[in-house]
């Protein structure tokens, strides 16, 4: 296999801990993981610096688009998007909470959480590591409901009653299925929102 004409590079930034992956679904060739009190946008540059680009060939550029961190999902897209322009190949999303279900591909009913801000949650529902419903808004009250109705509740963030951390990694990005149907493979991607911007 010439991996160099097959490699991937997966870019996952929606959480307080974002990565980057070099890879295909058969091999990782390397990942980068990066947190703390520094924004995404002052660590993805110099981390796909070390990833080895501009020199890479690649075949394909993934970005988890969340729901989750709208500015650090920006950022990856903005670098996505720069980089598969400078080597004309495409760039394809797909909702981070994917990752977090190949994490727990055993659990029977999985909730994935995150902090959507003004007092509301997002949540994504995973049955056996298969999306059950798509991410969708809570209220404080609606999220007690639905920690009920699961197996497991985990989040990337301090949620109430939601102990379980799990965070997005771009390698997992590279293992999922090319049929599924919520990959987002349009020119212009955007993070997912699901609602109104407070102001218009």
């Amino acid at each position: 296999m010439n991996n160099q004409t097959m490699l991937e590079l997966a870019i996952e930034t929606s959480t307080p801990r974002g990565s980057i992956a070099l890879g295909n679904h058969s091999v990782l060739v390397r990942e980068i993981v990066f947190e703390g009190k520094q924004q995404h946008s002052s660590q993805l540059f110099p981390a796909l610096m070390q990833l080895g680009l501009p020199r890479l060939a690649l075949s394909r550029i993934i970005v988890g688009i969340g729901p989750g961190s709208f500015s650090g999902i920006r950022v990856a897209l903005a670098a996505a998007q720069g980089i598969a322009l400078a080597q004309n190949v495409p760039v394809h999303g797909i909702s981070s909470a994917f990752s977090v279900a190949l994490q727990h591909a055993n659990v029977t009913r999985l909730g994935v959480f995150a902090d959507a801000r003004r007092g509301e949650f997002y949540g994504t529902i995973f049955k056996n590591g298969q999306l059950e419903k798509d991410s969708f808004i809570l209220s404080r009250e609606q999220l007690e409901i639905e920690i009920g109705k699961v197996t497991l509740a985990v989040s990337a963030e301090n949620l109430p009653a939601v102990p379980e951390r799990a965070y997005p990694r771009a390698s997992d990005l590279l293992l999922l299925p090319p049929e599924l149907p919520q990959w987002v493979r349009k020119r212009e991607l955007e993070p997912i929102y699901l609602r109104e911007p407070a102001i218009a």
